[in-house]
């Protein structure tokens, strides 16, 4: 007869304790939909451990301290930035080792102010990666620590990965 909390597969065969919780991806979902209720403007799991959701850029850094102090993201592994007619995107993907879950966080800037609230206080990583957007598409991350060029010399007057891009001196 197995023992109470654990299954038994085949005789003398316990099933491992799993670490990770069922569903995860719809608890993360619910938590930052309960937090940043008006600030969540699209949500969905795309897959297995991997959940996108669409804020405000004014509740980006508060949804960064939530997930990393409330939900266990321990870790940013992205910051990048996308041009669309009308406006940037910027994209963040954030990792809990525990959870092996990814959430992709993404907020939008108009074209004509390209900037949001830095998140390298929440994570140190996103340090490298906020200069990197800074650098090639012009984005501008307030607060940050040193926001200057990492690949292109500090004198450099375009951001080489906009679509206005003609080439510079």
């Amino acid at each position: 007869m197995a023992e109470r909390g654990k299954s038994v597969l085949r005789e003398g065969m316990e099933k491992a304790p799993s670490s990770v919780e069922d569903a995860p991806e719809e608890k993360i979902i619910k938590a930052l939909m309960n937090d940043f209720p008006t600030a969540i403007t699209d949500f969905k799991k795309l897959r297995a451990g991997v959940v996108r959701a669409k804020i405000e850029r004014r509740d980006l850094l508060k949804a960064c301290k939530f997930l990393r102090d409330s939900l266990g993201f321990e870790h940013i592994s992205m910051i990048s930035a996308v041009e669309y007619d009308n406006r940037f995107e910027i994209v963040y993907h954030i990792s809990s080792y525990a959870k092996r879950m990814v959430v992709e966080l993404i907020t939008d800037t108009p074209l004509d102010d390209p900037t949001v609230e830095s998140v390298s206080s929440v994570w140190g990583g996103a340090n490298w990666h906020e200069r990197e957007a800074y650098d090639l598409m012009g984005i501008k991350f307030n607060n940050h620590p040193k926001l200057e060029r990492i690949l292109l010399p500090k004198d450099y007057l375009y951001h080489p990965l906009r679509k206005d891009f003609q080439g510079g001196d």
